[in-house]
């Protein structure tokens, strides 16, 4: 029922829109319609601005124009569109149920950004993406702010058949910020912006200031970018400047200087400039672009503006009153200090450059940041892609002939699969293969930094967006999932629908295999299972115990997936037996170990004991040092706390053990899992509570690991624990449960296994007290390089 009222809900808020595939399956294409869209929908401007102007031309009279239009924008549009006597078929709400009906049924797409989430491009649809300007601000992979929510804009890229790139400095960024070098399939187009065509045109721009009124003026235009990120944009501080600056400005102008004002479409509401005298708007329905080729100065911060006026080879000042500022919080490719412009700090350097002849710039700067730019840009493009002209210069993204693997990693969480999964990274040859990292946008939102655990010589792929669900698929997988009903109509609806879901996350880009290496969440295991090439799914532990104690998975989709995988990689001998039962299968699984990053755990080891901003703990910082300072007798856990770890048996064994050793003490540090309040509770209740240490969401535990006596590994079940071999490596002593996955390990390497049972652990205590223990001494390097040359095998199969 609980599942049910969750169906309901995200239909009717519109969380799925389930209409819209149907629309994508159903609706056929139109050849002659034209799907285009300008900044989300917020306006219509800039390159989508000047190819409806081309498209106005007769030879493109079959076609019929669709325009999306944001809600609150429409109206500004329509009259756009009047005033230039643009013929648009229809305009469509984004969002709206029209919206999606026009997206599946257009056979050409034009956008200047990205189309939302639950957009799939169909097999025969041309999609030409025109960027909104060459990029100053690091974008993409390189801003690790960014990194986490750069998948929607990637895929979207990766789908379009065309790329519109006007100079070489932007297309090496872009192709580096979105790792569209060995992914990207399409056709790039070297010309010039449709937009900037209007700067070839210096007549047109004397015209336009004369029809403004601004005759005999020196004009200036002021277009600042936004602050903040795309997700996150800084509003009503950023206006308040905006307002500080115009307010001076006002004051210092001349009679014969005009200064006009053009925001980023972000913040446009809130900049209110009717109260200044010198400081007019750029009238509404005329296209900015044409203003500001009418302009004598432009004036901007960080804006890709200065790239495109930089053809009219007139001033330019960029005012970076914030520079420090804003190459801290946002980072940028280059050092504008360095280009041919005027730089102002402040509003009297505006002033004292408005009066002198310095700030245009040179051939060399054209010729890096204008390469291909032209007066027929809009034509050229328009035939190429319309009329099927060969009139365009054409040229395909960079590739190094190797094979390109996909790895699911999970959410990044700070745990052994993580750990893991970076040890492996580090290890694999990455001369032979090109790696890219994948993970839902949704699960590491709360906590964007943990992308900085995916290394930096590895790519990124984010998965932006959840299912495109609709009602039938939705019961179809509540079916399956909870009652293991597997008709053939609810497989084949689910099949299509995560093979279009595939399609939806990455197109038609060419994997030779996807690893499902986290092994989790239902949703990934499926979409996987549909990829168009080899795959391969881990199992970090006994499915079977995990599904009987936590509830939270579902086994009816484990047999398949388990029976349908290219391979099944367990990571302990013991827990073979357990997936055998699971699928039935057997010649599909491998046993590749964990590997392990000892040299990290060394380093890390070696910095002081830290607690994180939001770590809990039951002893402060400096309580928890001066007890690893003690010489005390200090046994340690570490993993999540969630019931398979079997804390509370280890807490009621250290009671036991402590009534007789009152100087000892039990320090138990986990990351993620819901029973910490439990785990709270319970250690409260005990006599030994105040030498039991609870510490939650601790980024580095190595220093306190090293400094305690014995690590104890109390899990019911486990794949590995790979905190065992963290412990061996700072020369920590080891015991674990004799549970599947720790056992072959250490009988493996010669280490203490226990009674799986309280009493178990407690006989470990006093073990441990009686005679010296060792640590097992691992030859780790060559652990590493034996897994990883399992795994390549794999790839090679």
């Amino acid at each position: 029922m609980q599942i049910l009222i969750k169906v309901l809900k995200k239909l009717k808020s519109g969380t799925w829109f389930p209409f819209y595939n149907s629309f994508y399956e159903r609706v056929s294409l139109d050849p002659n319609m034209i799907f285009l869209e300008s900044r989300g929908g917020k306006a219509l401007e800039g390159n989508i601005f000047s190819l409806c102007r081309e498209l106005e031309k007769g030879q493109y009279k079959k076609f019929k124009l669709i325009l999306a239009a944001n809600k609150t924008s429409k109206k500004t549009i329509m009259q756009k569109l009047e005033n230039y006597d643009l013929h648009i078929n229809k305009i469509v709400e984004t969002g709206g149920l029209q919206y999606y009906f026009y997206l599946s049924k257009a056979r050409y797409l034009i956008n200047d950004t990205s189309f939302p989430g639950r957009f799939i491009k169909k097999e025969n649809q041309i999609y030409l993406n025109v960027w909104h300007g060459t990029p100053l601000k690091r974008m993409g992979r390189d801003n690790v702010d960014e990194v986490y929510s750069m998948g929607n804009v990637m895929r979207n890229l990766l789908a379009a058949d065309y790329l519109l790139f006007p100079n070489e400095y932007m297309e090496e960024k872009m192709s580096e910020a979105y790792m569209l070098d060995n992914l990207y399939n399409g056709v790039v187009l070297h010309e010039g912006y449709p937009r900037n065509s209007i700067f070839f045109l210096r007549e047109n721009g004397e015209r336009m200031k004369k029809r403004l009124g601004y005759e005999g003026q020196q004009l200036i235009m002021y277009m600042p970018t936004f602050r903040g990120k795309a997700d996150q944009i800084e509003v009503e501080g950023f206006g308040t400047r905006i307002h500080q600056h115009l307010h001076e400005l006002d004051s210092r102008l001349s009679d014969e200087q005009t200064l006009l004002i053009k925001v980023h479409p972000f913040i446009q509401n809130q900049i209110e400039i009717s109260q200044y005298s010198h400081i007019k708007p750029i009238p509404e329905n005329i296209d900015s672009y044409e203003v500001l080729n009418a302009c004598d100065v432009l004036i901007t911060d960080y804006s890709s503006v200065m790239y495109d006026f930089a053809i009219t080879k007139r001033k330019i000042i960029l005012f970076a009153y914030d520079y420090e500022e804003y190459i801290r919080e946002r980072g940028m490719y280059e050092n504008i200090t360095d280009y041919p412009f005027s730089m102002a700090e402040t509003v009297d350097d505006i002033i004292r450059e408005l009066g002198n002849d310095s700030g245009s710039v040179n051939k060399e700067f054209l010729m890096k940041y204008a390469t291909y730019e032209s007066r027929d840009a809009a034509e050229k493009i328009c035939r190429q892609i319309f009329l099927e002209e060969n009139c365009c210069t054409l040229g395909k993204m960079n590739k190094n002939n190797k094979k390109n693997i996909l790895f699911y990693a999970g959410d990044l969480n700070q745990n052994g699969i993580t750990s893991a999964f970076c040890s492996m990274m580090k290890y694999v040859d990455k001369s032979r293969y090109n790696y890219y990292i994948s993970f839902r946008m949704q699960s590491v939102k709360a906590e964007p930094e943990r992308t900085k655990r995916i290394p930096e010589n590895v790519g990124v792929f984010p998965i932006s967006s959840e299912m495109n669900m609709d009602l039938l698929t939705g019961f179809a997988q509540l079916f399956y999932i909870k009652a293991g009903c597997k008709g053939r109509l609810i497989m084949r609806r689910l099949h299509r629908a995560y093979k279009r879901e595939w399609r939806k996350h990455f197109g038609n880009v060419g994997f030779e295999h996807v690893v499902h290496y986290n092994g989790y969440e239902a949703y990934i295991t499926s979409l996987i299972e549909q990829a168009p090439c080899k795959n391969t799914i881990w199992v970090h532990n006994d499915m079977e115990r995990e599904i009987a104690l936590k509830k939270n998975h579902s086994r009816y989709l484990l047999e398949d997936v388990y029976k349908s995988y290219d391979n099944v990689v367990i990571v302990s001998e013991d827990i073979r037996q357990s997936t055998i039962r699971i699928s039935g299968r057997e010649d599909n699984i491998h046993v590749i170990e964990n590997c392990h990053d000892y040299k990290s755990v060394i380093k890390r080891s070696k910095m002081p004991v830290s607690f994180d901003k939001n770590t809990l703990s039951t002893k402060t910082e400096d309580e928890l040092i001066k007890i690893l300072d003690g010489n005390s007798v200090k046994f340690i856990n570490i993993g999540r706390y969630s019931p398979e770890k079997g804390h509370e048996r280890l807490i009621k064994a250290f009671e036991q053990y402590w009534l007789k050793h009152r100087e000892s003490n039990l320090i138990i540090i986990g990351g993620t899992g819901d029973s910490y309040s439990k785990t709270l509770e319970l250690a409260g209740a005990t006599a030994a509570s105040e030498h039991i240490i609870l510490i939650k969401s601790m980024s580095n535990p190595m220093p306190v690991l090293k400094r305690c006596d014995l690590f104890l590994l109390s899990s019911y079940y486990e794949g590995l624990g790979l905190v065992l071999l963290e412990a061996d490596t700072l020369g920590v002593p080891v015991m674990a449960c004799d549970v599947p996955g720790p056992r072959g390990f250490l009988r493996q390497h010669e280490g203490i296994l226990l009674a799986d049972s309280q009493e178990g652990i407690l006989q470990g205590m006093i073990m441990f007290d009686r005679k010296k223990l060792t640590p097992m001494n691992v030859d780790y390097e060559k652990l590493n390089l034996e897994n990883t040359r399992k795994f390549e095998e794999l790839l090679t199969e």
